[in-house]
This record gives C-alpha cells, sequence and structure tokens, in this order.
C-alpha cells in the first residue's frame, strides 16, 4: 500500500517508534521502524483497527437473547412507542451492533413477530395433540395459550396486540399477521380433522375454526387488559366448548 499522504513521522524515527508502539496498545504488534511508508501504512491500519472496534458488537452478544428483549420491548410499548434508545437499553446493545445484527426498526420488529409467533407455536401446539374428543385438546390449547399470554412483566399478544394497528398501513406487517392467522387456523383443523377420519371439514365447522381463532384473539386482548389468568382460562374454555358443541 502506498501512503495517501505524506506521514508526520516520515523523517523522525524517534517520533515514528513511539507512533508505533502505541500502536501496539490496540493490537498491532509492537517493532522498530524507520522505513516511512511502513509507518504509514501501520497508521492507517491503526485508525481502521480502531474504528471497526468501537462499531462493534459487545462480546456477550446473543442473537436469540437480543431478539427476546426486542420483542418484549416492542410487547411493552407497542411499535410506533418504541424508541430505538428502549431497544439499545432492553439490549444492552448500541446503535450501530442492533442495525448491523437485525437491521433498521422495521426489520427489528417483524423479527421479533416471527420470534415471538415461534415461542408461541412451541407453548400452545402440543396441547392439540391431547389426546382424546377434539373440544378436549381445544380446552387444553386455550389453557395453554392463556398461560403463555399472562407470562413476563408484559402481558398480551405482540401480533395481535401490537400488529393490528400497524397493518393496515404497512403491507409488511401484514402480511406477517395474515400468515400468523392462517397458521393458526391450519393448527386447528388439522386437529378437528383428527375427529373426521381425514374426510373433508363441513363448511360449518370451517367457520368454526375461523370462530376459534377470533376467541384466541380476544383471550390475547383480554390479558393484555390484565383479566386474571383463571378467570381467562375459565372463559376461554367455556367460550371453546359453545363453538365446537354444535359440530360434535
Amino acid at each position: 500500500m502506498q501512503p495517501a499522504a505524506p506521514s508526520p513521522h516520515a523523517k523522525d524515527p524517534i517520533a515514528g517508534r513511539r507512533l508505533i508502539e502505541s500502536i501496539g496498545v490496540i493490537g498491532a504488534r509492537p517493532c522498530f521502524c524507520t522505513d516511512e511508508n511502513k509507518i504509514w501504512d501501520i497508521y492507517i491500519f491503526a485508525r481502521w483497527y480502531k474504528m471497526n472496534a468501537r462499531r462493534g458488537r459487545p462480546p456477550a452478544y446473543d442473537r436469540e437473547i437480543a431478539l427476546g428483549a426486542i420483542a418484549s420491548t416492542f410487547l411493552a410499548k407497542g411499535f410506533s412507542a418504541t424508541s430505538l434508545d428502549d431497544i439499545t437499553q432492553a439490549t444492552g446493545m448500541n446503535r450501530p451492533s442492533l442495525f448491523s445484527a437485525f437491521g433498521n426498526k422495521k426489520a427489528m420488529y417483524l423479527a421479533a413477530l416471527d420470534r415471538f409467533e415461534q415461542d408461541m407455536a412451541q407453548a400452545v401446539r402440543p396441547a392439540l395433540a391431547t389426546p382424546g374428543p377434539p373440544a378436549q385438546a381445544i380446552g387444553a390449547f386455550f389453557d395453554a395459550a392463556v398461560r403463555f399470554y399472562c407470562a413476563g412483566p408484559a402481558r398480551g399478544c405482540l401480533l395481535f396486540c401490537t400488529a393490528v394497528t400497524e397493518a393496515p398501513s404497512d403491507c409488511d406487517i401484514r402480511d406477517a399477521l395474515t400468515g400468523a392467522f392462517q397458521r393458526i387456523e391450519d393448527d386447528l383443523t388439522q386437529r378437528l380433522e383428527q375427529a373426521t377420519e381425514g374426510a373433508p371439514l363441513p363448511q360449518t365447522l370451517a367457520s368454526r375454526v375461523k370462530m376459534l381463532r377470533a376467541l384466541l384473539v380476544d383471550v390475547a386482548i383480554e390479558a393484555r387488559l390484565g383479566l386474571d389468568e383463571a378467570t381467562l382460562r375459565a372463559d376461554a374454555r367455556s367460550a371453546a366448548l359453545l363453538i365446537l358443541t354444535p359440530a360434535a
């Protein structure tokens, strides 16, 4: 590499040695050199090293932990009210590190929506495998959903309680929410189809799947409002039974 500008230490070997020794503090190997090009090369390297060291993410950075903190922050305050300062405080990461890892605020939110949906699926989907009649499995499903929505300091659902307000004006958030709705309906439909031995669901039963999904949204909102967990579970089970009974 040729120097882009004359080195301030090119004609001063002692000053050059001081420069190189000081660079050693931040990572370059100390050595004695009087060659002005080599001194200037190390000087440029030092500036690059220091700049990138400042911009690097913290050594303790863990993407999944950070994403969980981001999701919790958005759940607590919603998308619009959450600032980048809120996110940096929650994750312990500076802004350049956040942007490097997740992109801009909207990209962080979309990643948080995906993470939240995955966490919810892990929490509630196993309940649908509960043996016995469909009503029993659906009741266990809503029990698990209530526990999930009421856990942690910020209650409710990131999808149903925050994305709904952003979806009308943002197609990406709308697509994420619509996709989540469809996957929930697919899970419920699959469980109900097991009771019909694979036969197509009657139109009335397909409509009841949508009613169960709407009930899940209602449960999320009431959890957000602080309704007692035991009351939520009892109400959700009763409502689910009413929805399913005509098709039994």
